[in-house]
C-alpha cells in the first residue's frame, strides 16, 4: 500500500508516542514477581542494579487496547512486547524460574501479528521443556494452527503435546500423521505417526499411515525401513517397541 505524506506523519507520531509511553513506565510496568517471592538481584547476575526487581503489573486483557497505542503499525507493537517477552523469559529463567504473564504476553503477540510464526514456535517450546505446561502451551499450538494450517512444526509440536501430557497416542498419531504429509516435513514423522498408532491399539491406523508414506517416499534407504516397521506391526511386534 502506497504511504502518503500523511500516513507517514502518523506512523512517526504514533510510533514515537508508543516508544516513550512503553519504555518510559516500562520499570513501572515489571515491578512484581520477584519482589513477591524473595528473590533479590543478586540471585540474577544478568539483572540491571535499578532498584528492586519488579514484574509485569499491567496488561491489556485484549489486543484490541493494545491497537490503540499504535494504530499506523501494529507489527510495531507486537515487536517491542516481543523484545519484553525475551527479556522477562530470560530474567526469570535466571532467578525464580516462574512465568505467571508468559502466556499471557505470547497471546498479545500472536493476536496482534498472527502471521509471525515465531512467538507460537516459542510459546510451544518454552512450555513443553521449561515449564512443562500442557494448557497454555496447547493453546497457542491451536492458535497458530488457525493461522498456520500448512506448518509442519505446528503439528508436530500438537502431536508431542498430546502425547507426553495427555497421553493421546491416536491423537498424538494423527498430529503427526498430518505434520509428516506436509513439506519440509522429515521423513521419520511417518513412520513415528505410525508407531503412536499402533501403541494406543489402532493397527489399521498405523499400518495405512505406511503405505501412504510408502507411496511418496523415493528413498530407497526410507523405503525399506518403512516395510521393516510394516512387517512388525503385522507380525505384533511392533506393540512391544
Amino acid at each position: 500500500m502506497k504511504r502518503t505524506k500523511n500516513h507517514v506523519l502518523i506512523l512517526y507520531v504514533s510510533s514515537i508516542f508508543l516508544m516513550v509511553l512503553v519504555w518510559g513506565i516500562q520499570w513501572k510496568l515489571i515491578r512484581l514477581g520477584l519482589a513477591e517471592t524473595g528473590v533479590t538481584l543478586s540471585d540474577c547476575p544478568w539483572c540491571e542494579e535499578d532498584g528492586d526487581f519488579e514484574d509485569v503489573v499491567f496488561l491489556p486483557r485484549n489486543a484490541s487496547t493494545l491497537r490503540l497505542l499504535a494504530p499506523a503499525d501494529v507489527d510495531l507493537l507486537a515487536d517491542l512486547l516481543w523484545l519484553r517477552c525475551v527479556y522477562y523469559f530470560g530474567r526469570h529463567a535466571l532467578t525464580n524460574r516462574e512465568y505467571p504473564y508468559l502466556h499471557h504476553i505470547l497471546d498479545l503477540i500472536t493476536d496482534l501479528a498472527p502471521a509471525w510464526r515465531w512467538p507460537f514456535f516459542f510459546g510451544a517450546v518454552v512450555f513443553a521443556t521449561e515449564i512443562q505446561a500442557y494448557d497454555p502451551g496447547i493453546s497457542l499450538i491451536e492458535k497458530g494452527l488457525q493461522f498456520h494450517r500448512a506448518d509442519w512444526q505446528l503439528w508436530f509440536y500438537k502431536g508431542y503435546y498430546l502425547w507426553k501430557y495427555a497421553e493421546d497416542g491416536l491423537g498424538a498419531a494423527d498430529a503427526l500423521g498430518e505434520a509428516a504429509d506436509l513439506p519440509g516435513a522429515p521423513s521419520f514423522l511417518k513412520g513415528l505417526a505410525a508407531s503412536l498408532a499402533n501403541r494406543a491399539g489402532h493397527r489399521e491406523l498405523a499400518v495405512s499411515l505406511i503405505e501412504n508414506a510408502l507411496k511418496q517416499t523415493i528413498d530407497p534407504a526410507q523405503q525399506e525401513r518403512l516395510v521393516q516397521k510394516r512387517e512388525e506391526i503385522l507380525s505384533n511386534e511392533g506393540t512391544r517397541r
